[in-house]
């Protein structure tokens, strides 16, 4: 998404978990809608550097295949990465923020938000609410979004895709607790991360959901594994 940041003297910032501010705005040029909301976000000192990569990142690497009319990012924290989906798509008419408690920063993400992107507020609901009851509180067919949904709220996520029937992309971490169900061989072979990642790609398979595997920079994370999952109908299709 920010393409100044490839040359080398510049990649070690992908990483950077200070606040994103003034400071930082000499590397972010231009006119486009990205860069102003990066702007507005360090004008609010609202978040980390990494997490605006993290987030921007995703969105770009998933964004044709899970956008969708209704979409709902899980574990969302402040919520930067469903602001902007409900930013920079069109076709998403609302995103449905949700995790069990709203942090004090999302107010600052949404004021930053609304300051270049007004539209976004008829677009954002933000639900207090466990991952387990996700299902419960969203429609069927729902996109699903969730970067690093901690350990095995990634597998909740999952749950929640599968019975919804919508797509899902997942950027997982902080595998603790995870991949008991994967086979002894596989997790004493690859390790904890990368057996419960087969694994995962194994249920949602036989859910009935094609699955691919990219990510992100190693330099904003090394936990950047990124999983795209779309239910195999022939009615699905990205907006």
């Amino acid at each position: 998404m920010f393409r100044e940041f490839n040359t080398p003297e510049y990649r070690e910032y992908g990483g950077l978990k200070c606040r994103i501010d003034a400071s930082c705005l000499e590397h972010f040029a231009g006119n486009r809608l990205a860069v102003h909301f990066v702007h507005a976000l360090a004008a609010e000192r609202a978040i980390k550097l990494k997490e605006v990569f993290e987030s921007f990142e995703f969105f770009a690497r998933v964004r044709r295949r899970v956008r969708a009319k209704h979409m709902a990012d899980l574990c969302c924290g402040h919520g930067l990465t469903g602001i902007v989906f409900a930013m920079m798509e069109r076709q998403v008419e609302q995103v449905t923020l949700l995790d069990t408690t709203r942090p004090r920063n999302h107010d600052k993400v949404m004021a930053a938000a609304l300051a270049v992107a007004p539209w976004v507020k008829d677009k954002i609901r933000y639900l207090e609410v466990p991952v387990q009851q996700a299902a419960s509180v969203l429609e069927p067919d729902t996109s699903l979004v969730a970067v690093h949904a901690c350990g095995v709220r990634t597998d909740r996520c999952i749950e929640a895709a599968i019975e919804l029937r919508g797509p899902i992309a997942v950027m997982p971490c902080c595998y603790q607790q995870t991949g008991k169900d994967a086979p002894r061989g596989l997790f004493r072979a690859l390790g904890r991360s990368l057996s419960t990642d087969v694994q995962r790609t194994y249920t949602l398979e036989d859910a009935g959901f094609d699955v691919e595997w990219t990510g992100i920079p190693a330099e904003i994370t090394p936990m950047n594994r990124v999983m795209v999952a779309i239910p195999r109908r022939s009615a699905w299709h990205p907006a």
